[in-house]
């Protein structure tokens, strides 16, 4: 029996040729995916995400001057709402609760025409004169919601709160709902 080394793979011109080709196609694939990445990240779905979770942040953090640019200056709701009583209402809970912290869990993200509507379930807990507990919501009762949010000049914003249920306040608030 005789061996024979292996064919050694041509050198040169045809080297070079696939070199060229394998780095189009990573070029291609990185463009692609960069092209995919960058549409789901600029998609209304996901934009408002971001602009909720910075909102939440803000809440958290007791600066109502981060949550209140995330909402439409003609915002309102069922239980006859606006822009000033949410602020108020958000200001109220800053200033009563310490450690204030938002547990919340996205559902639904609905997208048509310039409107993205989010289903979210949430509990607000946060400590007072010592002692820290749930504020709004618990974990076996947590309160729920759905946000519309709109684009507006310049992004997107809370235009109405669609559906509301916090199982503290959930007599107040069917007495409340505007038919």
């Amino acid at each position: 029996m005789q061996w024979r080394a292996e064919a050694e793979p041509p050198r040169g011109r045809g080297r070079a040729l696939e070199r060229k080709q394998l780095i189009a196609v990573v070029a291609l694939v990185a463009v692609v995916g960069g092209a995919l990445w960058l549409r789901n990240y600029f998609s209304p779905g996901q934009v408002v995400r971001r602009q909720l979770f910075e909102a939440v942040a803000a809440f958290e953090n007791g600066k109502i001057l981060g949550v209140m640019p995330k909402i439409s200056r003609s915002y309102t709701d069922r239980w006859g709402g606006s822009y000033e009583s949410l602020g108020g209402n958000i200001q109220s809970v800053i200033e009563a609760y310490d450690d204030l912290e938002m547990d919340y869990d996205i559902g639904s993200v609905d997208v048509r025409d310039g409107e993205v509507r989010i289903g979210l379930e949430f509990v607000v807990s946060g400590s007072w004169e010592g002692s820290r507990g749930a504020v709004l919501g618990t974990s076996l009762d947590p309160c729920r919601a759905t946000l519309l949010w709109v684009e507006e000049q310049p992004g997107w914003r809370l235009r109405e709160t669609e559906e509301l249920d916090i199982p503290e306040y959930r007599e107040e608030l069917e007495r409340r709902r505007e038919p």
